[in-house]
C-alpha cells in the first residue's frame, strides 16, 4: 500500500483529534476547556477501552494479493482493554486483547519510570521499550552521567507538564460548528450516574477554520504564548543545557556555534522572549498568507492529498460524559475517513469506533506488575531504533502474533536499493562502488536497513554485524578477505575496506549473511537487496 497516502491521513486524523479535544467554549453547564484539561490532570484511575478498525474496500481496485490479504486482516482488528489501572501520571498497568479473523491475542502491559513492558502471547519473554539506557547508547553525543540523568527525568517532566500545555490550547481552540450538551443517566463500571453528555460533531470541511482561527487566537494570546514557552523551557533547558556541555566537551576546534546558545539556555527570561518574538513573527505570516497557502494545494500532490480531507466526506463525531468535577468517566467516538484515491491503494473507508470508562477516579489504585525474573527482550536495539525484525525476533514461530506479523502482513519484508556510484561520486557511508567487478557497499548502512546492529572495534579494527532475525553474527576485518558467520571462517571475493571512515563490504557477502537476496540492473547500475 502506498505510504505517503497513509501517512498524511493518519496526521491529518490526529490533528482532527486534537482539534476537537481542544473546544474551548461552555456549553451549557459544561466548561469544555476545563474537561480537556482534566484529561491530563487525572493522577490515579481504572478503567476498560476498546477501539476496533473497520476497513472498506473498492472491489474494483488493482491491488496485490499481499495487499489484499492485509485490508482482511485488519478489517475488523480490535484492541479490548478489560483491566487498566493508573497508579500515578507514570504508572498504569492494562491488561486485555488483540483480535483479528478467529484469532484473540493476550496482552499485558505496564508503564513505570517511563519505561513500557509487555507481555503478550506469543513472545519468549516480556518485551522493553524506551530502556533510557538504549537512547543514551544510541546517540551520536557521548553521554554523561549528568546528560543520562536528564534523559531519564525528560519523560516524568513531560507528563508533568501536559496540564499546562493543555490549557495554553484549550484556551484558544474555537468550538466545532456542533457541539452540545445535555444530562444524560448512563451506567459506569456496573455504578448508575448522573452525568453532563457533550456531544461534538466535526466535519472535515471545518478544520481550516478551526486551525486559522486558533492561530489567530494565538497571536492575541501573548501572555499564554509566552507561558507555554516558559513550559517548554522547564522540561527541555536541563536536557538541553546538558547536551551541549557533552557536545563542547567533545568538539574538536571552533565551538562558537554551541558557546552561543548557552546563554539562552541559561537565562529563561531571555529565552522566553526570543523564542516568542520569532514565533509571533512566523505566524503573522502564517495567518496573512493563510488563505493563499490553502488555494495552493492542488498545485501538488500531497497538497490536493491533504484538501481531500477538508470535505464532508470525513468526520468526526465524539460523546463525552462528564461528572460535576468535569471529569470526563465516559467516552464514544467513531472517526470516518473516505480516501478517495481508493483505486490506488484498494480502500474506499477507513472507521475507527473507540469507547472507554473509568472509576476510582484520584483514589488509591494499585498497578498489576509483570513477573521478569526469567529476563527480557530488549525491542530498541544498539542504535535507538525500535525495528519489526528484532520484535519478530523475540516470538515463537509457532505463534498466532509471530504468523500474523511475519507471515501475513509481512512487516520484515526489506528492500534496498542502491545505484553505483562512478569513483569521484561516492558519497562515504551512502552509495555503493564497483571494485573490478565486485560491487561493495556500506556496510553500516546497508546493515541497518536490514535492521542489524553494527558495531565497530577500533583496536581491532572489526565491524560486527548481528542479525535479529536469523540471529547470525558476522565479524569483518578490515583488508582482509577473511570473515566469520557465526563463528565459521568464509571467504570474502575482496576485502573489507574504508572509505573516508566508512566500512565498505562485499554486497553479496554481507546480503547472504542475512538470508537476503541480491539483484543487478545493467541499465540502471543499480544494486537491489531483498529480504523477505
Amino acid at each position: 500500500m502506498k505510504k505517503k497516502h497513509w501517512s498524511t491521513k493518519l496526521s491529518l486524523m490526529l490533528i482532527a483529534l486534537v482539534i476537537v479535544l481542544a473546544g474551548c467554549q461552555p456549553v451549557g453547564s459544561v466548561d469544555v476547556s476545563k474537561v480537556m484539561s482534566n484529561l491530563f490532570t487525572v493522577k490515579s484511575s481504572e478503567g476498560a477501552s476498546s477501539v476496533t478498525l473497520e476497513l472498506t474496500a473498492d472491489p474494483a481496485a488493482s491491488i496485490t494479493p499481499e495487499e489484499k490479504r492485509a485490508i482482511e486482516l485488519l478489517n475488523g482488528f480490535k484492541v479490548e482493554v478489560t483491566e487498566m489501572k493508573q497508579q500515578s501520571p507514570t504508572e498504569l498497568s492494562a491488561k486485555g486483547s488483540l483480535a483479528y479473523a478467529n484469532v484473540k491475542i493476550p496482552f499485558h502491559l505496564v508503564l513505570s519510570d517511563m519505561i513500557y513492558t509487555i507481555q503478550i502471547e506469543g513472545a519468549k519473554k516480556p518485551i522493553v521499550i524506551g530502556n533510557s539506557a538504549a537512547i543514551g547508547a544510541g546517540s551520536a553525543l557521548p553521554t554523561t552521567p549528568e546528560l543520562q540523568k536528564q534523559i531519564e527525568q525528560l519523560g516524568q517532566k513531560a507528563v508533568e507538564a501536559m496540564p499546562k500545555f493543555s490549557s495554553f490550547f484549550t484556551s484558544n481552540f474555537p468550538n466545532p460548528k456542533t457541539i452540545s450538551a445535555e444530562a444524560a443517566n448512563v451506567t459506569v463500571n456496573g455504578e448508575a450516574l448522573q452525568l453532563q453528555k457533550l456531544h461534538v460533531e466535526l466535519k472535515g470541511s471545518e478544520l481550516v477554520g478551526l486551525i486559522k482561527g486558533f492561530l489567530t487566537n494565538v497571536l492575541k494570546d501573548e501572555e499564554g504564548l509566552k507561558q507555554f514557552i516558559a513550559a517548554l523551557y522547564d522540561v527541555y533547558a536541563p536536557f538541553l543545557k546538558e547536551m551541549v556541555k557533552a557536545g563542547s566537551a567533545n568538539a574538536e576546534g571552533d565551538t562558537d556555534a554551541l558557546d552561543s546558545i548557552m546563554p539562552f539556555l541559561e537565562n529563561k527570561t531571555l529565552a522566553v522572549e526570543f523564542i516568542y518574538t520569532f514565533l509571533k513573527s512566523n505566524l503573522e505570516q502564517v495567518v496573512a498568507n493563510f488563505d493563499q497557502s490553502l488555494n495552493s494545494l492542488p498545485k501538488n500532490e500531497d497538497g490536493k492529498s491533504v484538501q481531500d480531507l477538508l470535505n464532508d466526506n470525513q468526520s468526526l463525531t465524539m460523546d463525552l460524559y462528564v461528572d460535576a468535577e468535569n471529569v470526563t468517566r465516559k467516552s464514544t467516538s467513531v472517526l470516518l475517513l473516505t480516501l478517495p484515491d481508493s483505486a490506488k491503494h484498494g480502500l474506499k473507508s477507513i472507521k475507527v469506533t473507540s469507547s472507554g470508562e473509568v472509576w476510582n477516579v484520584n483514589k488509591p489504585v494499585t498497578i498489576d506488575p509483570i513477573d521478569t525474573t526469567g529476563g527480557v527482550v530488549e525491542w530498541m536495539n544498539k542504535s535507538g531504533r525500535l525495528t519489526s525484525s528484532k520484535l519478530v525476533a523475540s516470538l515463537d514461530p509457532k505463534s498466532d502474533l509471530y504468523k500474523l506479523l511475519k507471515d501475513e502482513l509481512n512487516i520484515t519484508k526489506k528492500e534496498v536499493n542502491l545505484t553505483v556510484s562512478s569513483e569521484d561520486s561516492i558519497i562515504p557511508g551512502l552509495t555503493p562502488f564497483n571494485d573490478q567487478g565486485t560491487v561493495m557497499v556500506p556496510a553500516r548502512f546497508v546493515a541497518e536497513q536490514l535492521d542489524a546492529d553494527v558495531e565497530w572495534d577500533a583496536a581491532k579494527q572489526q565491524v560486527t554485524i548481528t542479525d535479529p532475525l536469523s540471529g547470525n553474527v558476522t565479524v569483518l576485518t578490515i583488508n582482509s578477505t577473511q570473515a566469520s558467520v557465526n563463528g565459521q571462517l568464509q571467504t570474502l571475493e575482496k576485502a573489507a575496506v574504508i572509505v573516508d571512515g566508512s566500512t565498505y563490504i562485499p554486497v553479496r557477502f554481507v546480503a547472504e549473511s542475512m538470508n537476503a537476496k541480491v539483484g543487478w540492473t545493467q541499465e540502471t547500475q543499480t544494486v537491489g537487496i531483498v529480504r523477505e
